[in-house]
């Protein structure tokens, strides 16, 4: 993409209730600017601006969901649109000016410059069908994120209440997630009468497989164990095991509407990168609704600098630098990008000899995943782009 194929570049500032525009002619030339409401006469007061500039490049400040309405609304009347990550907004600022000075009416005018400056580098954004999946998809991964945080919680506050069922069994099974919701501590365990425990074990067991955990067991370790006594924290874990539940089904419904979504739209490259022993149908739909078509990427340093992990480069004088990871792409692609590096060294000789030859040139894990993160982006670009499955013997020199 080249410069002088725009005649003017349009910088969007973006607010809850208003939105600040600056427009560039192709010398920087500042040559008009305004400020809208963020409702129906805002937009299509702002589309006529528009149409009075014909070969615009319009750039917006990703900022939370407000920029969301605005973005759809020009999308649907097909103008060249980029989203940029508010932290280059913000190198760009500071690589031209010490000053201070922020107002909502000067950041569209940075803004409108930086995508004058930068518009080689900048990729604009590709309507997709995919487009309104990506909701869904970050529900997902928020959820997944609380579920985390839930479970550490938990079982930091159950090795404290019953320390040696955490050290021999699974906690977060459905099967002992309902016992603590009812018997949340060792001490509540001996004090219960044997018949209740005993009629839930009896109960939890007609609906499924038979659990590791058997009844006599389980009474054995809570006789047994070293677990303080308190009511209030007694008190939390019922609460951690509601939450616990709660998300858990939250999260497996969500996920059922956004597998069979994808499936329909992009079963194809689904199963293309599923060639791939290793990557799931969650991970393949993660990584496809990101980057939503992977024609809109040149190459693949383009693609792996739109996940954030190609190096940073620093330069001094006549001296360039790379360092750590860049980070100025999809942050959620690049969590996927690592959760498939981390399963495929666990379930793939392929990429676990690519994996294991970087520790032994000295590489320590988290560079030797980055490492692979890149190796797979290569991999991927090149079988999305050809329409051609996973060969290791193929694939060894990407």
């Amino acid at each position: 993409m080249k410069t002088n194929s725009f005649n003017f570049f349009i910088g969007i500032d973006i607010s809850k209730d208003k939105f600040n525009y600056a427009i560039l002619d192709d010398s920087m030339k500042l040559i008009n600017e305004g400020n809208l409401n963020m409702n129906t006469d805002g937009f299509n007061f702002f589309n006529k601006i528009l149409k009075t500039y014909p070969d615009s490049f319009i750039a917006l400040e990703s900022t939370g969901n407000y920029h969301l309405n605005l973005l759809s609304f020009l999308s649907l009347n097909k103008y060249t649109i980029a989203l940029i990550n508010p932290l280059l907004i913000k190198k760009f600022i500071q690589s031209f000016s010490l000053r201070k000075t922020k107002t909502d009416k000067i950041d569209a005018l940075i803004i409108a410059k930086y995508a004058f400056k930068n518009i080689e580098n900048i990729h604009s954004l590709v309507p997709s069908i995919t487009d309104d999946i990506l909701a869904l998809a970050r529900t997902r991964e928020e959820l997944s994120k609380q579920i985390a945080k839930t479970k550490t919680q938990l079982k930091n506050h159950i090795v404290l209440l019953f320390p040696e069922l955490t050290t021999n069994y699974n906690i977060f099974t459905d099967f002992i997630l309902s016992i603590l919701e009812r018997f949340p501590s060792a001490h509540s365990i001996i004090n219960a009468p044997e018949i209740k425990i005993k009629a839930l074990f009896d109960n939890l067991c007609k609906r499924g497989r038979k659990p590791k955990l058997t009844y006599d067991k389980f009474i054995e370790l809570a006789k047994n164990s070293i677990a303080l006594y308190s009511e209030n924290y007694e008190f939390v874990v019922k609460l951690d095991v509601q939450r616990l539940k709660f998300l858990n089904l939250q999260i497996r419904k969500i996920t059922k509407i956004f597998l069979n979504q994808m499936e329909k739209l992009k079963k194809n490259d689904m199963d293309i990168m599923k060639s791939i022993k290793g990557i799931s149908d969650i991970t393949s739909a993660h990584f496809l609704v990101e980057i939503k078509n992977i024609n809109r990427f040149e190459n693949k340093r383009k693609l792996a600098a739109f996940a954030g992990i190609d190096p940073a480069v620093k330069q001094s004088g006549n001296s360039l630098k790379k360092g750590r990871i860049s980070k100025k792409g999809s942050k959620s692609l690049r969590r996927y990008l690592y959760l498939m590096a981390n399963s495929l060294i666990r379930s793939n000789d392929y990429f676990k000899n690519y994996y294991q030859k970087k520790k032994s040139q000295g590489m320590h894990h988290r560079k030797a995943i980055i490492a692979l993160c890149n190796k797979l982006v290569r991999i991927l670009f090149a079988l999305l782009s050809n329409n051609q499955k996973f060969i290791s013997s193929f694939h060894n020199s990407l």
